[in-house]
Order: C-alpha cells, then structure tokens, then sequence
C-alpha cells in the first residue's frame, strides 16, 4: 500500500515565514504531506498542546534555525524549543538545518546576549545523534530538506498515511490471524503424535548442529551497522533462550537478547544486535524441531512476531553453556 508521511515544520523564529513556506510547497510537491505552525499559531499552552497532538501523527520534525531564539514561554524556553522537546521525547527522528552564514540570512541577529547564548546552545543540542545539514538561502535549504527527507525515509520509514479504501479490514486481519494460529496448532499437533514419545528428554537431532549467526554493530546512532558473523550451537542458544521463552517474548527482543549476550562475550561496548536474516534462520530452525511457534500479534495498524515454547519444546529443562539475559525490559 502507498504511505504518505507526515512531516512537521518549524523554525526557531517568525521571521524565518518565507523559508518555511517554500520547505512546505517543496515536500508538497515532492509527495510528502507538510504540517507546522503556520496553521496553528501558538500563542498559550493550550494551543501547544493541539500542536503536540499534530506532532504525535508526523513521521518526521524538521528544525530551521536561523539568527534568532525567538520569545520565550512561560518556562523560559521558546515554544518551538518546547515542541523540540517534547518531538525527542516521542522518538519523533529530527533533521536539524542551520544555517552555513548567519551573517547572510535576511532577518534579524538576536541582540540580547541571554538569548544569543540561549540560540547558541540550542544549534549545540541540535548538532548530537541526528541529521544536521547546513544551509545558505531558500533554494540551498529545500534542497536539502528534500534529500534529507529521502534519506530519513529509508534509514527509519515512518507510519504514514494511507487511504481508506486502501486499508485492510483489522477485523479481516483478527480472521486471517486466528486461522493461522489455528493451522499452526494442528500442525504442532501432529507433529507431536510423530514424534518418539519413549524419550521424552533426549535432545532432538539438529540442536547439535552449528549455526553462524551474523550480529549488527551500531557505531554510531545514524550509520550503517557492521556485520559480524560468530558460530554457536543450536542446542546451546536454544537452552540459553529457554527462561526467557516462556514468557513468550517478541522476536524483536530476542534480538536483543542475543546481543546483549554477545556485546559481554565479545566486550563490545557499541549496540549489538542479531540481524534479520540470522533471526528468520534461527526462527525457522527451532520451529522445524517443533520446539517453538512464533505467531503475529496485531496492534492497530502494526504487528510484531511473538515467540513461545511449544509443549515438546517445554519438555527440555533449561541447560546448557549460555546464559542468555538482559538488562532492559522485556518487549
């Protein structure tokens, strides 16, 4: 289905009206759909709060700075740094655009000096784990807001809009789901009934067999990920993963779990996690063993994968060399 995404556009003072305007035309033009303040002038809390609603459906916050801080709120900060900081709070990914010659920008410098310290550490906020692009007059900055729209889209795709008459029924979904668990259950099932009943603890052949795992390692927030490989046992993953397993966590964190492992193995102080491939080929190994059935769950329009032990699979006692745990909370 095609998305559009939300973007949202603002700017640390009024004058910067013209700039933005022509961002706005800009992503219209380019398939995106443009939001800021323009339309909801903020002149109270209240009218910041509509704004954070607004905020909550974009995919995307876009920060024009240019010469000056702008009027201060009740808080002592200006409400587009409030809307700053409530967009962080949220996830919200932020491309920052500052300007490459503040001498060259046509409004006004910032002339009391609280406020021109106040500008400066903000531009230093903005500067920290997120897409900072520099500009030098209108053309120059829609440019750039474009490209650097592009690359947000496919570095973290956003929800997006759809239309209507393109969405799936959820209640079909709810059908297909409970089909599908239904299908996966009589399958487990039978396999159940094939199996050797007579040895009910024996390890089942293919848990001895070696797995190369390929691990993602983030050395910066923005970049590409390095890709390690590293061998381990089936039977060995499958034992540390165990305690963990009955509680039927999302797959997402068992990616996660995976890596916090191998980050203490290997002392990686960088984010670590186990890549997509690596998690399909693990999935589909331990559910071909009939040792674990992993199943969609649906929240509104997003769905992850859930993975829980099966009763053969509940049938080996926790063991092995790894004891795989997390500091973080369980997902």
């Amino acid at each position: 289905m095609d998305r559009v995404f939300q973007i949202f556009i603002t700017s640390t003072d009024a004058d910067l009206k013209d700039e933005r305007q022509a961002v706005s035309n800009t992503l219209a033009k380019a398939g995106y759909m443009p939001a800021g303040m323009e339309s909801f002038p903020v002149t109270d809390q209240q009218q910041l709060d509509y704004i954070k609603r607004i905020i909550d459906r974009s995919d995307y916050y876009i920060m024009i700075v240019g010469r000056r801080y702008g009027s201060l709120s009740g808080d002592e900060l200006t409400f587009t740094e409030n809307a700053f900081e409530y967009t962080q709070s949220k996830g919200i990914p932020i491309l920052a655009f500052l300007p490459e010659n503040p001498g060259g920008i046509a409004c006004g410098t910032e002339s009391e000096a609280p406020l021109k310290e106040r500008l400066d550490a903000f531009k230093a906020r903005l500067k920290t784990s997120r897409i900072v692009e520099s500009w030098s007059n209108e053309n120059d900055l829609c440019m750039k807001v474009v490209m650097a729209v592009a690359t947000a889209v496919n570095l973290k795709p956003g929800v997006g809009w759809i239309r209507g008459d393109q969405a799936i029924n959820p209640k079909l979904l709810q059908e297909l789901e409970k089909l599908r668990i239904e299908n996966t259950d009589l399958r487990q099932k039978l396999a159940d009934l094939d199996s050797d009943k007579s040895s009910p603890r024996s390890t089942p052949d293919g848990l001895a067999d070696p797995v190369a795992v390929e691990l993602l390692i983030y050395r910066t927030e923005e970049g590409t990920p390095d890709k390690v490989s590293h061998p381990i046992l089936l039977g060995d993953l499958f034992a540390g993963l165990y305690g963990h397993l009955l509680k039927s966590p999302s797959e997402a964190y068992v990616r996660e779990l995976i890596g916090f492992w191998y980050r203490q193995k290997l002392h990686i102080s960088d984010y670590c996690e186990l890549s997509d491939r690596s998690t399909i080929v693990i999935r589909d190994k331990l559910e071909a063993l009939g040792l674990i059935k992993s199943r969609s769950i649906i929240a509104g329009f997003s769905n992850h994968i859930a993975w829980s032990l099966t009763e053969k699979g509940r049938r080996f006692p926790e063991s092995g060399n790894i004891p795989i745990g997390h500091s973080g909370s369980e997902t």
